[in-house]
C-alpha cells in the first residue's frame, strides 16, 4: 500500500500559476535527452471551439522511452541524475504535463500507456519501431498556446538533432563566444543522492533574441532571465530549485564572471557600468584582463583609486587627467580583484612631493648669511602678524624642495634658492614663497579650495599689512637681535 496519494486536478490547478509554457520545455527536453535521437518533432494546435490544444512530439530514439513507468511514477529513479549532460534530474516532468491534460497517450518501443477519464491502461503490444510519441489534449488557450509556441521557439537546438516546432526548423544560433569553464552542478553518488559538485563545461555565448531580455540556459532551454547583456547556454545541468526557475546568486555570479573574462572585448562603454559587470567582478575567478577590460572602459585609459593618505595626489591625478575611482563606486570583494588588475592609489602615481625623507639623510644645515638672517626675522614678524603664531626658520644646504611649513616651522633650501634669494631689498619673488608656505597653514593640499582661499586671504592681508605698516617689508630693519625681538621701531 503506498503512503500517499497524488491528486491530479490538484496538482494541475497548482501548475496553473506557472503558466503553461513549461509544458513545451518539460517534453522537448525528454525527447532531446532520448538516446541516439537525431529529429524531434513538436506539434500544437487549437482544437476548435474548446479551450484544448492538441500536442504532439515525436523523436526517433532507437530505444525509445527508457523505462514506461516513469510515465506516471513520480519521483522515481531518474537515469539523468548521474549525466551531467541530460536535462533533467526529478523524473516529474512528464506527470506535471499530464496533470494538465484531459487526455493522453506515451507510445514508445517498449508499448503504450494511455491516460483518460477512467484512468491509466497500458498496452504492451502497441509499439514504434523506434521513438517515443506522445500526444495529448491539453487543457490551454489560444493565447496560452501562443505563449507556449513563441516561448519554446527560443529554444537552443543540439547541435545534431533536427528540431521542427509546427513543421518549422529550430534552427542553431551563432555563438559570439564559446568556451570552456568550470561550474557547479548537480550529479546523484552512488547511493542516487544529489550532490552539488563542480564540473568543466561547455558555455556559449549569444545575443538575445529580438523582444526577448537575456537569459541563461540549461543544455538549450532557458531557466532564469537575468537581464545581462548575453544569453548564456550552459553544456550541463544547472544546480536549480524544484521548480527549475531560479539558481542561486553565487552561482550567477560565478556564471557572470566566466561570461565576462570571456567577452569583456565586447562590452560597449555603455554597458560597462551595469550590475552585471559589477557583480562579475566581485567574482575571485573573474580575470584581471576582464577586469581592466570593463574599467578603461568605463573611466578611459587613465585611472587610479581614490588615496585617502595623500588627498593631494588625488587632485593631482585629476589635473593630469585620471579618473579617481573612490572606493565606494565598488564593494570590497570587487576592490581586490581591481587591484589584481593593475588599479593602483593615487598616491603611487602622482604623489604629492614630500620635502623630507623618512628613510633619507638626515638634513645638514646651511651657514647662515647676514641677509638670511634678517630674512628669518621677516618671516618671524609676518608669521605674528598674519597667522597670529611664532615660528622656527631653518636653513638647510638641501632637501627636496625650495621651501617647506610644517606647524610653527619653515625650512628654506638653500641649495635650491640661492644665498642671493635671501638678499634686500623685499621682492616679488621672497613674498610670493612666503605667502604660499604661510598659506600650508591652514591647508597642505596645494590643490583644493581651501588652500587657494588661503593664498587670497594672505595676499590680501599682506598687502593691508604694507598699507599700514611699511617699516615691517624692510629687511634692513632686521638684524640677528631682531630675529627674537622683532624689528625695530
Amino acid at each position: 500500500m503506498q503512503w500517499f496519494d497524488v491528486d491530479r486536478a490538484g496538482l494541475g490547478k497548482l501548475l496553473e500559476r506557472r503558466g503553461k509554457s513549461f509544458v513545451g520545455a518539460e517534453l522537448l527536453q525528454n525527447a532531446w535527452d532520448a538516446e541516439g535521437v537525431t529529429r524531434v518533432e513538436f506539434t500544437a494546435e487549437a482544437v476548435k471551439g474548446r479551450a484544448l490544444v492538441d500536442l504532439v512530439v515525436k523523436d526517433d530514439s532507437p530505444q525509445g522511452f527508457h523505462n514506461l513507468t516513469h510515465s506516471f511514477t513520480l519521483f522515481s529513479e531518474s537515469v539523468k541524475k548521474s549525466n551531467a549532460s541530460l536535462r533533467g534530474r526529478f523524473n516529474l516532468g512528464e506527470k506535471l504535463v499530464l496533470a494538465l491534460c484531459d487526455s493522453a497517450t506515451i507510445m514508445s518501443t517498449k508499448g503504450t500507456i494511455a491516460f483518460n477519464a477512467d484512468g491509466r491502461a497500458s498496452f504492451p503490444r502497441r509499439k514504434t519501431e523506434v521513438g517515443t510519441e506522445f500526444r495529448a489534449q491539453i487543457r490551454m488557450t489560444r493565447d496560452e498556446l501562443a505563449e507556449m509556441l513563441a516561448f519554446v521557439r527560443g529554444f537552443i537546438p543540439p547541435a545534431g538533432v533536427q528540431t521542427l516546432i509546427n513543421g518549422e526548423h529550430l534552427f542553431q544560433r551563432q555563438s559570439l563566444r564559446s568556451f570552456q569553464t568550470t561550474l557547479p552542478t548537480e550529479l546523484a553518488d552512488e547511493n542516487g543522492v544529489l550532490r552539488r559538485s563542480a564540473r568543466r563545461c561547455s558555455v556559449n555565448v549569444y545575443m538575445p533574441q529580438p523582444g526577448q531580455p537575456a537569459r541563461i540556459f540549461e543544455l538549450g532551454i532557458p531557466i532564469v532571465e537575468t537581464g545581462d547583456l548575453f544569453d548564456v547556454d550552459i553544456g550541463q545541468k544547472v544546480p536549480l530549485s524544484l521548480e527549475r526557475d531560479s539558481v542561486t546568486p553565487a552561482y550567477l555570479r560565478d556564471v557572470r564572471a566566466a561570461v565576462l573574462s570571456h567577452t569583456s572585448d565586447l562590452v560597449p562603454k555603455a554597458e560597462a557600468a551595469a550590475p552585471w559587470i559589477n557583480d562579475a567582478i566581485e567574482d575571485e575567478g573573474v580575470s584581471t584582463t576582464a577586469v581592466a577590460d570593463v574599467l578603461k572602459a568605463r573611466y578611459g585609459e587613465k585611472m587610479v583609486s581614490y588615496d585617502p593618505s595623500d588627498r593631494e595626489a588625488n587632485d593631482r591625478a585629476v589635473a593630469l587627467g585620471y579618473a579617481v575611482i573612490h572606493g565606494g563606486a565598488f564593494s570590497g570583494q570587487a576592490w581586490t580583484q581591481i587591484r589584481a588588475a593593475g588599479v593602483q592609489p593615487a598616491g603611487r602615481i602622482t604623489p604629492t612631493p614630500k620635502p623630507f625623507s623618512e628613510d633619507g639623510e638626515p638634513a645638514k644645515l646651511a651657514e647662515r648669511t647676514p641677509a638670511m638672517d634678517a630674512f628669518a626675522g621677516f618671516c618671524k614678524a609676518m608669521a605674528r602678524e598674519l597667522l597670529d603664531t611664532e615660528i622656527s626658520v631653518t636653513f638647510y644646504k638641501r632637501f627636496n624642495a625650495a621651501a617647506a611649513y610644517g606647524p610653527g616651522s619653515l625650512y628654506f633650501c638653500v641649495g635650491a634658492l640661492g644665498e642671493e634669494f635671501f638678499e634686500g631689498p623685499l621682492n616679488r619673488r621672497q613674498l610670493d614663497l612666503l605667502i604660499h608656505e604661510f598659506g600650508h597653514h591652514r591647508e597642505m593640499n596645494h590643490l583644493s579650495r581651501n588652500f587657494s582661499d588661503a593664498l587670497s586671504e594672505l595676499g590680501a592681508r599682506t598687502a593691508l599689512l604694507a598699507i599700514e605698516r611699511p617699516h615691517l617689508f624692510d629687511l634692513d630693519a632686521y638684524d640677528v637681535e631682531a630675529k627674537r625681538s622683532g624689528p625695530r621701531r
